[in-house]
């Protein structure tokens, strides 16, 4: 018994032979220029979702990073209230002893924020020095080393025209001596400078804030 004929290939539209599973191995065609950003974009986005689905730690890391923000934070600027308090007090025993200050409302609202953004930036200090030391006694030690040349080293005592040369260049960088500036100038009425002093503030408070949450970690273990 003869075999039966085998099938004639199937003619394409144009008819030419069908190419069968050669049409599979053929390279698709290139999109056109205003659909090809979407489609990279798209796939950077499968691609990093696919990331996260197989390793969820950096997902878990982002979600309590903010949080780390908001409790450093918290702190920095608890720190600054307790301080405005004791200001408060200050400035009323001063005004008792007939020292003649400024009752401003605005100023006295600079008064304010000089005092909450210098605690903050000195409370973040503190909780740097005690993510590195990871020890009471050592934090006593290295904050007292680094708070009193801080003090002797800005204008609360001196002016810094009298300072050695290499003391006025410690006051230039020290942020103490711009909050001194600052109230001195608020309460006094003495020159001031009170954009620097407060953009200087501002400044050393954020790096503050970043410097004791990148050590959080450290601290609650």
């Amino acid at each position: 018994m003869s075999e039966a004929p085998a099938a004639p290939p199937a003619a394409s539209a144009d008819g030419a032979p069908d190419a069968g599973p050669a049409l599979l191995l053929r390279p698709p065609e290139p999109r056109a220029g205003w659909r090809l950003l979407p489609a990279r974009v798209v796939a950077m986005c499968a691609v990093e979702l696919q990331k996260l689905r197989h390793d969820r730690t950096e997902l878990y890391t982002r979600a309590v990073q903010p949080a780390l923000w908001l409790l450093i934070t918290g702190k920095a600027f608890a720190a600054g209230v307790k301080s405005l308090i004791q200001a408060v007090v200050v400035i009323v025993i001063a005004a008792l002893l007939g020292v003649a200050l400024s009752w401003n409302p605005l100023k006295l609202l600079g008064v304010a924020l000089a005092v909450v953004l210098a605690s903050a930036f000195f409370s973040c200090l503190s909780m740097t020095i005690a993510g590195i030391v990871l020890s009471r006694d050592r934090l006593m030690g290295f904050g007292q080393a680094i708070t009193m040349p801080l003090f002797f080293g800005s204008n609360a005592l001196y002016p810094v025209s009298v300072m050695p040369g290499w003391l006025q260049a410690v006051s230039k960088v020290n942020p103490l001596s711009y909050e001194v500036d600052a109230l001195r100038g608020l309460l006094l009425g003495t020159p001031a400078h009170p954009g620097l002093d407060f953009g200087v503030l501002a400044v050393a408070a954020a790096l503050g804030i970043a410097a004791a949450s990148s050590l959080l970690g450290r601290l609650a273990r």
